[in-house]
């Protein structure tokens, strides 16, 4: 399972880099096609289609974003399909006045499509949320530098 865990959480680890990113096309990749993300609204985006729509909208208010994968666990692997939970933390400007800090987990199940880990279905836990991230942003601004 040692490889497993390794191309699993490098899945998870692309996921969190194309968001801080901003790369809607790198975080639709991470998913399977028919992947669910039960974020805690009531329709959840089903689909690489949706899960698009539902990028655009959450990312548009927000100015800037920090998550971090923290630790994680692959509980059982079955041939092409998995489960996993991470733990991740999360620092977020929403337009110019609002500041967030969480720390949240997701309980993932993963299927392997053209041999690479997808998430089948994500849901997303929220463990704590404040505003007590005082310090200044600092955007990952990558693409500006090549």
């Amino acid at each position: 399972m040692p490889d497993e865990y390794s191309a699993i959480r490098q899945l998870c680890e692309r996921y969190v880099d194309a968001i801080n990113r901003r790369d809607a096309e790198a975080w639709i990749e991470t998913w399977a096609p028919d992947g669910v993300w039960e974020y805690g609204g009531d329709n959840p985006p089903r689909g690489r289609a949706q899960l698009a729509q539902f990028w655009e909208r959450a990312m548009s208010d927000i100015q800037a974003v920090v998550m971090l994968v923290n630790s994680g666990v692959v509980d059982n692997v079955n041939g092409d399909t998995a489960t996993a939970r991470w733990y991740h933390t999360e620092d977020v400007q929403i337009g110019e006045d609002t500041r967030m800090a969480g720390v949240t987990v997701y309980e993932d199940h993963l299927v392997r499509v053209d041999g690479e880990w997808r998430f089948a279905k994500r849901t997303h836990e929220l463990l704590y949320s404040g505003d007590d991230l005082h310090g200044n942003f600092y955007p990952y601004m990558a693409w500006e530098h090549h």
